[in-house]
């Protein structure tokens, strides 16, 4: 927790609101296979993923110089569509295109994608992170852990830059008050070390964040 104490010197977070499980489409008009399964309240990831994505894009639309991998959009959603209703491939299919447009906003690190952990047989844990357009961190934790099934999940946005890793305060708890909950992300070689001060909101009575994630292919 050394680590954790040493960054929070050096910052003073910014407050960011809190990432949704929401697509960026109005599943009240989900008509398609694809939309339908991604709007389906079993698939979270799917929802959080096409948000993700859907900013990416609106952020280098935005700007110059990105004319190449934008073009890529539409020969990338003919694939997508093609998976229909299968969450595994949905899911594959937005994987690689985030890393592709994380990449062309500035994760040249490749920060952006899946992760997992497993101490035991009864603790373990994923986390999903996307590395926005303006170097901030957003995406999904969740664990379980000991023979109790303690959990944590936290959907989070806004993780901020310090150094080489990035930091987030719940931005609905002020600090020093119950609910406070502060992460520190740092990203290593095809892993990723998460500390957590305060978080058990999130949490189960044993229930932890705190551990390094292996990068999964």
């Amino acid at each position: 927790m050394k680590r954790l104490a040493c960054a929070i010197l050096l910052l003073a977070a910014v407050a960011s609101p809190a990432m949704a499980d929401d697509p960026s489409f109005d599943c009240a008009k989900a008509s398609t296979a694809v939309e339908k399964t991604i709007c389906d309240e079993q698939n979270p990831q799917l929802a959080l993923r096409d948000g993700a994505l859907a900013r990416l894009y609106d952020a280098l639309k935005q700007e110059t110089g990105h004319d190449a991998v934008l073009a890529g959009q539409a020969a990338w959603l003919k694939t997508r569509d093609a998976c229909g209703g299968d969450v595994a491939c949905l899911t594959e299919s937005y994987d690689e295109r985030l890393a592709v447009l994380a990449r062309e906003a500035g994760d040249q690190a490749g920060v952006t994608g899946n992760y997992h952990y497993k101490a035991s047989e009864t603790d373990s844990g994923d986390a999903f992170v996307v590395r926005e357009s303006d170097g901030t961190l957003a995406g999904k934790i969740g664990t379980v852990a000991g023979p109790s099934s303690h959990t944590c999940e936290l959907t989070f946005a806004g993780a901020n830059p310090i150094g080489d890793a990035w930091i987030w305060d719940d931005p609905d708890a002020g600090e020093g008050s119950e609910d406070f909950c502060r992460i520190l992300f740092r990203p290593g070689l095809s892993s990723l070390r998460i500390d957590s001060d305060a978080c058990q909101t999130y949490c189960g009575a044993r229930g932890y964040f705190d551990q390094t994630y292996t990068r999964l292919k």
